[in-house]
């Protein structure tokens, strides 16, 4: 079993499944040590996924504008590379655990994307969620807001999350 896992974030200009997006990242750990070990960040083409129908909301640039979080460009890398380049990366660490922040809205995400491009590149059962995972450790408290930048976010998420174990971990000793 690796002694790695993965944290993924996405940055998108929607909410639904079908929506651009903007930013990818992960972040490789080391699972017992929480040391990131690498990383990948991918800015996807965004005139590409509007060709091919991907969606984007009003509300959502909005949001981005007052975050000062849009992205300046349209031109970004093409989707086959990087589903490619993504795939490679998780094939790589071979991830004990696959971390998201909320299985309901990257992970259909990325399932989406990757429809055309091969798999979802990580079996289904390593995915777990740092969102609920932060709840049952810290149920009253709400975490630091994000930048909302998909690398960014990777590391506020694995600060919280290193955060949220050890509470777990001295919680079940107890």
């Amino acid at each position: 079993m690796s002694p790695l896992s993965i944290i993924l974030d996405c940055e998108t200009l929607g909410t639904s499944p079908s929506s651009i997006i903007t930013e990818i990242a992960a972040i490789a750990f080391h699972r017992n040590t929480f040391h990131v070990v690498d990383c990948v960040e991918l800015w996807p083409d965004i005139l590409t996924q509007l060709a091919a129908g991907r969606t984007w909301t009003a509300d959502t640039i909005a949001f981005h504008q007052n975050k000062h979080s849009l992205p300046d460009y349209l031109n970004g890398t093409p989707l086959n590379e990087v589903a490619k380049t993504l795939s490679s990366f998780i094939h790589k660490i071979n991830p004990h655990r696959v971390w998201i922040q909320g299985t309901d809205f990257d992970r259909p995400l990325l399932e989406s994307f990757y429809e055309g491009h091969g798999p979802l590149p990580w079996d289904y059962w390593r995915t777990a969620d740092t969102r609920t995972t932060w709840n049952l450790a810290f149920p009253d408290i709400k975490h630091d807001p994000r930048p909302h930048h998909a690398m960014a976010d990777c590391l506020c998420t694995l600060t919280d999350l290193r955060k949220c174990l050890v509470k777990l971990q001295c919680l079940t000793a107890a």
